[in-house]
């Protein structure tokens, strides 16, 4: 496909996006099955071409907007205090979906080799901050829950690419050190929070200086 055209194909997708939210608005349903199923629909439309994004565009282009509207209406008190157990949940449990996805997965289909089956599992295992937010907000929760379950979702992303990674390098290498990939984890992790913090104090440096806090 030629690159304008593809460019006019997702500024449709956009809009459809747009006119989906707005449905499932109107009809009280959740924006995130209203997506899902609005992606199915479209899937099947006959003459719809595929899209073929460099995975690397899509981090920059389409995860970043989706965790700051979660992470833009997170109170930052309780998420501190809670911090964690989100930090727990946001990898401990991203740790074991993973590990419960490969498995089940290997059963399934034992020609897979395991690096794979966790590839496979890494790519299941985060669920998405704004579904998280959507759906808790029509559900009556304790709020420590709730906090835990937000923050969850705001930083689980991180856990499952970098599970991923391994995974894929792996796939390709066919080897994999447990010790060089804890140790790489853990420095991926404190250098996205240091760059993260970085980038997020200029940020709010920058707004104050222009006086927009909107």
């Amino acid at each position: 496909m030629h690159p304008a055209a593809n460019f006019e194909l997702i500024i449709l997708m956009f809009l459809v996006v747009l006119g989906l939210h707005y449905l499932a608005r109107r009809l009280s349903l959740p924006p995130a099955a209203a997506l899902i199923v609005g992606g199915c629909a479209v899937a099947f439309v006959p003459g719809v071409q595929g899209i073929a994004i460099d995975p690397e565009l899509v981090l920059v282009l389409f995860l970043p907007p989706l965790l700051m509207d979660g992470a833009w209406f997170t109170a930052v008190a309780p998420f501190r205090r809670h911090m964690a157990g989100i930090l727990s949940l946001a990898v401990g449990a991203v740790f074991f979906t993973t590990a419960v996805v490969a498995v089940v997965t290997r059963l399934l289909m034992p020609e897979l080799p395991w690096a794979a089956c966790v590839a496979l599992g890494a790519i299941l295992s985060p669920p998405d901050a704004v579904s998280a937010r959507a759906v808790l907000q029509r559900v009556t929760l304790p709020r420590r829950l709730t906090t835990l379950l937000e923050g969850e979702s705001l930083l689980n992303d991180a856990a499952g690419l970098v599970l991923f990674r391994f995974a894929v390098a792996a796939v390709l290498t066919g080897s994999f050190h447990l010790g060089a990939a804890t140790g790489t984890f853990f420095v991926l992790v404190a250098g996205g929070i240091a760059v993260g913090a970085a980038i997020g104090g200029l940020w709010v440096v920058l707004l104050r200086r222009l006086g927009d806090v909107r």
